[in-house]
């Protein structure tokens, strides 16, 4: 195989390698996430990014809640989602680019 040939083919690769990465980003930051809030007081949904998009609450266990203890199971619920989304979003990011990696 000549100059030409390797650099070609290494051309292809590493468009290969961005196209597959791109992919998996643009994946992740389309696909919710729905978490758990804590003391079962119901869920909220993150988009891929970890913008909220809704908080679902379970008004029984609202009902026990003080408003200070039911806005930090929220505000942690939130906090925890949007790192999860980022990790989420990084490690399909990561897979993607060893998959499309030489083999």
């Amino acid at each position: 195989m000549n100059t030409e040939e390797e650099l070609y083919n290494l051309a292809k690769e590493i468009d290969a390698r961005v196209a597959a990465v791109e992919q998996a980003a643009a994946d992740g930051e389309a696909l919710p996430l729905v978490l758990d809030i804590g003391a079962n007081l119901g869920q909220l949904i993150v988009d891929g990014s970890g913008a909220l998009i809704s908080v679902e609450l379970d008004q029984e266990a609202v009902a026990v809640q003080t408003g200070a203890s039911l806005a930090g199971h929220v505000l942690r619920a939130v906090n925890n989602a949007e790192s999860a989304a980022t990790t989420r979003r990084k490690l399909m990011v990561d897979e993607a680019a060893r998959e499309a990696g030489p083999r």
